[in-house]
């Protein structure tokens, strides 16, 4: 039924319907804001047109925007659809479209939350950053259907390998972060290296032949251990100048960054000493 009513009714239903957006949404002397004080609601009856329908329709075409409403006045189904719209838009918004992974947003919130967790209770926090090696060359090479499987198939591997309480998260092109909660920089780093001797097993067919290859990523590490007040850009540019020694070293590896909070208390000792020399020698 589903499949008859949208073979019979799209064409002319999206005609009209996308006909009607653009009238009351984009001309530019018509109210198209939800916040206006003043509205107009245009209704438009589809009979024969099912719930389950609407849904493959709107799913198909961008029109979540139109709210249903049944003739039957049963509202729970269309208010669950509803629901299930809002939560798949906020899923959207927190999520990476081709991992699943958490994106940059809600790491870059997850981060600060850490840090600032740490500064309270004086317990570590650990970023690493991790790139994959060469992977320009893949999509060059074998196409970007290609480079998107490795993506896909790297982002499982971390998601899988990772304590449930981290977060990871895909912060770029072929950049992803692992927020280490409550580890500090020795563990973390023994974390990555299982992590690392995992994905060099991991393998990918070739187009078109019988061989497969395979992948390596470089990471550097950061660590922030509540002593000090420290910003959350300070803990990534420290992991991300790791990570690019890593890169300049030969890749395939892990390099660490001095922790932020001893760096701190070395350049207040250093302070300190020079202040007391110059009281007690004047030089």
């Amino acid at each position: 039924m589903n499949a008859e009513y949208i073979a019979e009714n799209e064409a002319s239903l999206l005609e009209e319907l996308l006909s009607v957006r653009d009238k009351f949404c984009n001309e530019k002397e018509v109210c198209h804001s939800h916040e206006c004080p003043e509205g107009l609601a245009v209704l438009r009856l589809c009979p024969g047109m099912t719930l389950k329908a609407w849904e493959i329709l709107s799913e198909r075409h961008g029109l979540n925007d139109w709210l249903t409403m049944p003739l039957d006045r049963n509202m729970a189904p269309h208010l669950s659809h509803v629901q299930s719209v809002l939560q798949e838009l906020s899923y959207k918004t927190e999520h990476d479209p081709l991992t699943g992974l958490s994106n940059r947003r809600v790491f870059e919130r997850t981060l600060d939350q850490e840090i600032e967790r740490s500064r309270r209770n004086k317990t570590p926090v650990s970023l690493a950053i991790l790139d994959l090696d060469n992977f320009k060359q893949v999509n060059d090479t074998w196409g970007h259907l290609k480079g998107d499987e490795v993506l896909i198939d790297f982002a499982d591997l971390l998601a899988q390998n990772s304590r449930r309480y981290d977060l990871v998260a895909r912060i770029g092109g072929e950049e992803f972060a692992i927020i280490f909660s409550g580890v500090g920089l020795i563990k973390s780093q023994q974390l990555l290296e299982r992590l690392l001797a995992k994905v060099r097993d991991l393998s990918f067919s070739i187009p078109g032949t019988t061989e497969r290859f395979s992948v390596t990523c470089s990471a550097g590490v950061s660590c922030f251990k509540g002593m000090v007040d420290i910003q959350m850009h300070e803990l990534i540019n420290k992991a991300d100048k790791a990570l690019y020694e890593a890169k300049e070293s030969g890749k395939d590896r892990i390099h660490t960054a001095d922790i932020l909070d001893f760096e701190s208390v070395t350049k207040e000792s250093l302070v300190h000493a020079n202040e007391k020399k110059f009281l007690f020698t004047g030089n």
